[in-house]
């Protein structure tokens, strides 16, 4: 099998204050980082080597992986996605690659991707998956033979969409309509080449995949099944939604940790429940939920939370090692690691950042982080 490059390097403005003291790739998801998920996807595929190119706050990745023998973690300060691979091209040296982004959720059988590029004579195959709106996403137009028509990356107008999709199906060149660009890539070696010989391609979507279209590079599209899961995780909504879908079992063989205890309630090690857990929920090792204490529908509680005496906590993600005292109550929101709510508090629609104490209530706010600590014990 091919090796795979995993981009881990971005900034994740997008979840900000969640990406303050943390890579994106790193952010926890129901028990284990973003980034462990695609790994493990990928082993299930029949991977076993796995680069790992990270940038923005890497040592903590670096930190993360430091025992590991299969994951590889470079720090590299590259320009953008495609700068990474010229950057790597020394340890490159299988026939083919594949190339991830670090912040996906998907169980795709990815080995399908692998199996379609080496099959086919086509420099690059690009994973690609079918929604109703691909608005967000720009366009990806495939003909019959599955051949890439045309590719633009950023997100565009219905009218551009309706004319584009006019203009190529008066040509016949287009069969395809409604697909988005999934993050997961299959190059041959050769790319690198052309990327050592043009400098100025420095991003796949917006300069390497056009470039190769119009150079009449064949440039192929793999679909991904219509009922694989997919979500590009790149705001807090997306971020709960991805987490929500995994406690409600909506992404098929992929495993979140902990042991279920019963239908939609994982609990980790040594865990100590004496309150209500209320379907889908996870708790991490080492929690502790306190008599009269309401956890869920859709609650994470990851490794360290304390919970108090009746203590509601619905439709939120709590991170490591917070403290949510007595009667506090929380709905709708995204609570950061070493975080301490005082009793009574009421924190709704909010997210709050790393360290802080909520004293008085909130409703709709986001607070800065003010303490700038992992939620990972190791770092």
């Amino acid at each position: 099998m091919p090796v795979a490059i995993i981009l881990a390097g971005g900034l994740g403005s997008r979840l900000h204050p969640l990406t303050k003291t943390l890579p994106k790739p790193l952010i926890p998801l129901a028990g284990k980082p973003i980034l462990q998920y695609i790994i493990d996807l990928l082993k299930t595929n029949g991977f076993n080597r796995f680069i790992v190119a990270a940038r923005y706050l890497g040592h903590h990745i670096i930190n993360y992986y430091s025992g590991s023998k299969e994951v590889e973690v470079y720090l590299i300060d590259s320009k953008d996605t495609a700068d990474v691979l010229r950057i790597l091209a020394d340890i490159i040296s299988e026939e083919c690659f594949l190339v991830s982004m670090g912040d996906i959720l998907t169980n795709a059988p990815v080995i399908e991707l692998y199996k379609d590029h080496v099959k086919n004579d086509a420099i690059a195959t690009i994973g690609l998956k079918e929604v109703e709106n691909p608005l967000p996403y720009g366009l990806v137009f495939l003909n019959e033979k599955r051949r890439i028509v045309l590719f633009t990356e950023k997100p565009i107008s219905l009218e551009v969409y309706l004319l584009s999709v006019a203009h190529y199906k008066y040509r016949g060149e287009s069969s395809y309509w409604n697909l988005v660009n999934t993050g997961f890539y299959m190059f041959d070696n050769e790319i690198i080449n052309i990327l050592r010989e043009n400098e100025s391609l420095m991003d796949f979507g917006r300069h390497v995949f056009p470039f190769l279209l119009e150079n009449d590079y064949e440039l192929r599209g793999w679909i991904m099944p219509a009922e694989a899961y997919w979500s590009d995780i790149g705001r807090i909504e997306t971020y709960k939604e991805a987490t929500w879908d995994l406690l409600d079992n909506k992404v098929s063989g992929v495993q979140v940790p902990g042991v279920l205890k019963s239908s939609g309630i994982r609990i980790g090690r040594n865990a100590d429940v004496k309150g209500e857990l209320i379907p889908p929920v996870y708790v991490g090792n080492d929690v502790v939920v306190e008599v009269g204490a309401k956890i869920g529908p859709y609650a994470v509680l990851e490794d360290g939370v304390v919970v108090g005496r009746n203590v509601t906590i619905h439709e939120s993600i709590i991170w490591n090692r917070s403290l949510l005292m007595d009667e506090s109550y929380v709905y709708d929101s995204v609570i950061m690691n070493n975080v301490v709510v005082k009793p009574g508090v009421k924190i709704v629609s909010s997210v709050i950042g790393a360290g802080n104490v909520v004293s008085t209530d909130l409703y709709r706010q986001k607070l800065d982080v003010v303490k700038e600590v992992s939620p990972y014990a190791q770092d």
